[in-house]
C-alpha cells in the first residue's frame, strides 16, 4: 500500500568506498566510480566527497576528519556564545552551560565517529580545554588539575568509559 509520499530526488546523495585504488579493478565496470546512479524518475545521483546522516559527515576517504573539524568548529561557537551572553563564571553556571551547550556538541554521535587519531583527539580535547580555563578560580591550573577540581573527565576517558559501560551491560 502507498504512502503517496513523494521524495524530493534532487536531495538524494550517494558516497563511495574504494577499498582497491588498483588500475585493473578501477576499469571493471562495476567499480563504483564506473556505476551512475539514477532515482526512478531519471535523475542522476552524483557521487560526494563527504554527505551528512543524522547531523555525522561520512567521508569517501573512511577518515572523521571532515566531521571533527565541523564538530569542533560548532562546539568553539557554542563556548564562545556561551562566554559572550553569561557574565558569571562561576563553577557551578559554567559547567551546567558547558555539558548541555557545548560538551552536547563535541559528543553527538561519537560512539559511531569515535576518533583514533593523537591530532583528532587534540583538537576534540582543546575546545574543553580552553572553556575550562574561562572558569572562575581555574585560570592558573594546569588542565588535569582542572578537570580534577571541576570533577571532569577528558573527553576521551568518557568515551573509554562509555564503551565499557556499553560492552559491561550486555555480558
Amino acid at each position: 500500500r502507498s504512502n503517496n509520499m513523494e521524495l524530493h530526488e534532487q536531495k538524494f546523495e550517494v558516497v563511495s568506498y574504494n577499498l582497491n585504488t588498483s588500475k585493473t579493478l578501477r576499469e571493471l565496470p562495476l567499480y563504483p566510480e564506473n556505476v551512475e546512479y539514477r532515482t526512478p524518475k531519471g535523475h542522476v545521483i552524483t557521487p560526494q566527497e563527504i554527505v551528512c546522516d543524522l547531523g555525522v559527515n561520512v567521508s569517501s576517504s573512511r577518515g572523521w576528519g571532515p566531521h571533527i573539524e565541523k564538530t569542533v568548529q560548532g562546539a568553539r561557537k557554542m563556548a564562545a556564545w556561551v562566554l559572550s551572553a553569561f557574565r558569571d563564571r562561576s563553577p557551578t553556571v559554567m559547567l551546567t552551560l558547558y555539558k548541555s551547550m557545548v560538551r552536547s556538541k563535541l559528543e553527538y554521535c561519537c560512539p559511531v565517529w569515535n576518533p583514533v587519531k593523537i591530532t583528532e583527539i587534540q583538537r576534540l580535547e582543546n575546545v574543553q580545554r580552553s572553556f575550562t580555563r574561562k572558569i572562575l578560580g581555574c585560570s592558573e591550573l594546569q588542565y588535569w588539575d582542572r578537570l580534577k577540581k571541576l570533577k571532569l573527565m577528558s573527553l576521551q576517558k568518557r568515551k573509554k568509559y562509555r564503551l565499557r559501560l556499553c560492552v559491561d551491560t550486555t555480558a
